[in-house]
């Protein structure tokens, strides 16, 4: 890791609160972070989100390097109070001529930061931030292949033991899986590949490039890359590479300018740091003629501040002596025992009158309440009618979709008819005109048709039977059947029609051509309706765990009223279109009734209190059930059970009237005699012997009071 802008400050000087920013530049985008030393750790407050740029000019790198630091910082601090003003830049490994920046890029980050106001701490190398943060969260150097992703090209990184071999740059073509076969080729001096392979990027999504290179055959003879074992390949999250060049070459910048003493390490212990190099920014390229990024300047040594002058404090009188006066001993212990004792025991007796608590638990006998009743929920009620069972309803509606796909089952030929022409003889003594589309036939039962209307002359001649000469005309044809059996040669007979072959017949002079025929993979009946069968338990179950979400909480749904009707049904290719896949996307409407559980509660209050005594109070909440006996255009009506338990009702406050200041035995008497009490139990806060529990507390709100049903 080169980090060759800064010197180590001197151990005397201490640390401050700073933020900084780090700064990655890659071929095509730029991230940014915002980074500090906390509890003596490097630590990532803030990430930015990416910004592309050309990869050359220097206002496209300008504006993607303000958009990004400019959203890391409001990201961090949206008051805009903090604003760092150093900057560690993270740079692609061909930015770099040996161990210096290149002239040309030098001026591009100049120009960058000047305009921004930053000033540049220290460079890493992107890959190298990478390895030392893996070796930071693993614990053990790595044996691993980087491969960073851009748009025009690829880097392959070949990282052994904790240390980078080499880095190979790839132009992008279509193909990614060859992309990183041809960088990997050019480890000629490897024998042996790490078997893990890492993905990043800067921006761009790796999951489509991870699936291609996992179906890769990397350990196949023909691959000609020695794995010992198929790659483990990974796809590192879109800000690691930012985190690692915060992280990793942070921390040696905090310990290079003094943030970080030299005694903590934030590097496991089996890993010691890497030393930051010493050598000026001058030895690394950066000369002042075309460096224009000077490291900071160092700070001042403080000024001591002047000693304090030691005035020796003058040397006091001495102090005249005082006569000793001696006072007579009297025995306390003997005066104040007894009164000593009567503050004990009155202190005793206050606390066992005042801080005792006690908890009355009475075990009683319930009594079961069942009852049924019809309900009519109608959509056109507005009301509670309470008297006819009557509550307002509301139909509520939702549409869900899902979509699948699978591959095509069904086939068809597909191709192209042959084509060429034919010339029609005409044996008769008159002209014919045969129209567009008149059909001839091979000898061997091929079709073809005329391809326009074609007229024939009559045949000629005088009495000499070497004059006569038939009508001839050419016309273009076309095969009625697709395929190469078509494809006739020269000198072939056909049959025009109907008409004797005596009258008139076409003939070739030239091979008819162009015929093919292929078979082709095409949407069937049966892969939509297998499409449609595996959708629709699934979408219809969707649909009603929608419906079910979107009722509001003081509402309550009918289960039994929900029902689905299919709203669309949607292919990407028709049946019979030549495909290899086809998707079918579903859409369900589903609704039910819902109804206020307000309403519900008011009617079962009513049907229920006639069944209540006044000597009982219903334990907990009543349970209920719905069933839908009937469904009509406007209400539905529904047969509603209700449950629930009984329990005496007890007089709390004047129970608790009774237990004040009495005994535990007279307490429990009269906790028995109540109506409906089987059990009473009495538990004393604190506890203490039972010879000094002898009454309950005096003080009513000291006592609580609880109800369980006997099983």
């Amino acid at each position: 890791m080169n980090l060759p802008f800064f010197k180590k400050k001197s151990a005397g000087t201490a640390p401050t609160r700073e933020y900084f920013f780090a700064l990655e530049i890659s071929p095509s985008s730029v991230k940014s972070a915002i980074w500090a030393v906390l509890n003596d750790k490097t630590h990532v407050l803030a990430v930015g989100s990416s910004a592309n740029w050309d990869g050359e000019s220097e206002n496209s790198l300008l504006t993607a390097t303000d958009q990004t630091l400019s959203d890391a910082a409001t990201r961090f601090d949206p008051n805009g109070a903090v604003s760092p003003e150093k900057v560690i830049l993270g740079l692609p490994p061909d930015w770099l001529s040996g161990e210096k920046i290149q002239p040309g890029r030098i001026k591009l980050l100049h120009t960058v930061t000047q305009k921004l106001s930053l000033q540049a701490v220290g460079f890493v190398i992107t890959p190298d931030a990478v390895v030392r943060f893996l070796q930071h969260t693993e614990g053990v150097s790595p044996n691993v292949i980087l491969v960073g992703f851009w748009p025009r090209e690829i880097s392959v990184t070949l990282v052994r033991l904790g240390r980078i071999d080499s880095t190979q740059v790839v132009r992008r073509s279509p193909q990614i899986v060859a992309d990183v076969v041809e960088g990997l080729s050019r480890f000629s001096h490897v024998d042996m590949f790490p078997s893990r392979i890492l993905l990043y990027d800067s921006g761009l999504d790796l999951e489509d490039q991870k699936q291609q290179l996992l179906a890769h055959p990397w350990q196949a003879p023909q691959t000609h890359l020695s794995f010992l074992h198929f790659p483990k390949i990974e796809a590192l999250p879109g800000d690691f590479t930012i985190r690692a060049i915060a992280t990793a070459g942070g921390t040696e910048v905090a310990r290079s300018i003094g943030l970080i003493p030299d005694s903590v390490s934030s590097e496991p212990e089996d890993h010691p740091p890497a030393p930051v190099p010493s050598a000026t920014a001058q030895e690394l390229g950066f000369l002042p003629d075309t460096d224009p990024l000077p490291a900071p300047s160092p700070a001042a040594p403080p000024t001591p501040e002047p000693a304090a002058e030691y005035i020796p404090f003058p040397h006091s009188p001495p102090r005249p002596s005082l006569p000793k006066i001696s006072f007579p001993r009297l025995h306390f212990s003997l005066i104040f025992l007894p009164l000593i004792l009567i503050a004990l025991l009155c202190g005793a007796f206050a606390a066992l009158w005042y801080l005792p608590r006690a908890v009355v638990t009475l075990t009683v006998v319930p009594k079961n309440l069942a009852t049924q009743f019809d309900l009519t929920v109608g959509t056109a009620a507005v009301a509670v009618d309470p008297a006819n069972r009557v509550i307002p309803g509301t139909v509520q509606s939702v549409t869900a979709s899902a979509d699948k796909s699978a591959p095509t089952t069904g086939t068809k030929l597909v191709g192209d008819p042959a084509t060429g022409s034919v010339t029609v003889i005409n044996g008769t003594g008159a002209p014919h005109t045969f129209t567009a589309g008149t059909s001839i036939t091979s000898p061997s039962g091929l079709a073809f048709t005329f391809d326009s209307d074609v007229q024939v002359a009559s045949a000629s001649g005088t009495a000499d039977p070497n004059s006569y000469q038939p009508g001839k005309a050419t016309v273009n044809v076309t095969a009625s059947q697709i395929g190469s059996d078509s494809n006739l040669s020269a000198g072939t007979q056909f049959r025009i029609g109907t008409y004797s072959t005596l009258d008139f017949v076409a003939k070739n002079d030239v091979a008819l051509a162009g015929g093919t025929s292929s078979q082709v993979k095409v949407v069937s009946k049966d892969d939509v309706a297998a499409l449609r069968t595996a959708l629709t338990p699934s979408l219809q179950s969707n649909a009603r765990t929608q419906l079910a979400s979107q009722i509001p909480a003081a509402d309550e749904l009918i289960p039994d009223t929900v029902t689905l009707q299919s709203a669309s049904e949607d292919l990407d290719h028709q049946i019979g279109d030549q495909a290899d896949t086809v998707t079918l996307r579903l859409t369900e409407k589903a609704q039910g009734l819902t109804f206020a559980k307000a309403d519900l509660a008011g009617i079962i209050h009513n049907q229920t209190q006639s069944q209540i005594s006044a000597d009982y109070v219903i334990a907990g909440d009543l349970q209920h059930s719905l069933a839908v006996k009937k469904i009509a255009s406007n209400s539905t009506t529904l047969a509603v059970q209700v449950s629930g338990t009984l329990i005496p009702r007890i007089a709390q406050n004047d129970v608790l009237s009774h237990l004040v200041g009495q005994s535990p035995a007279q307490a429990v008497s009269y906790l028995d005699s109540l109506p409906g009490v089987t059990h009473s139990a009495i538990t004393f806060t604190p506890q203490l012997p039972g010879f000094l529990q002898f009454f309950l507390p005096h003080q009513s709100s000291r006592i609580s009071l609880n109800l369980q049903s006997a099983k």
